[in-house]
């Protein structure tokens, strides 16, 4: 699916359907209430809002780790990847966001992914000077200790 529908049906039984642009900004602001009841309604944990992205990517940008969490725990893909080849490990490396990052990997989130401009998480992390998500995912990591320095 590469266009994001303006609504998607909430389940089979004709319920309302659920606006993705209301999901969307209750991701963003973190409305964890408001997502969970959108989730128990019937929208996908999943859905993808255009290239790819999903709400575990908007949630990880926004830096909603309760939200984060929720999705993990209703089936969200920890390695979904958008067009670009975006992860939300990716997204973690460049917001900085540890708490997110520990959520991800617990998860199985793969550090090694690569984008399509062959940056892995770990590339994106150094070169934005990430040190606490650098530690979070050294510490997840089984790369041998030369590869850290």
């Amino acid at each position: 699916m590469t266009d994001a529908p303006e609504t998607q049906t909430a389940n089979p039984d004709n319920q309302p359907a659920i606006s993705l642009a209301s999901f969307r900004q209750a991701l963003q602001e973190g409305r964890h209430e408001q997502v969970e009841e959108m989730l128990d309604k019937g929208l996908a944990p999943g859905v993808d809002f255009g290239g790819g992205v999903t709400p575990l990517h908007i949630a990880v940008q926004e830096g909603q780790a309760a939200v984060v969490a929720l999705l993990l725990n209703r089936g969200a893909d920890c390695n979904a990847v958008t067009i670009a080849g975006w992860t939300p490990l990716h997204t973690v490396a460049l917001t900085g966001n540890a708490e997110i990052a520990r959520l991800l990997l617990a998860q199985g989130a793969a550090l090694d992914r690569t984008n399509v401009q062959g940056h892995t998480p770990i590339d994106l992390a150094k070169a934005h000077n990430r040190q606490e998500v650098l530690a979070v995912f050294k510490k997840a990591d089984k790369k041998p200790w030369q590869f850290w320095k």
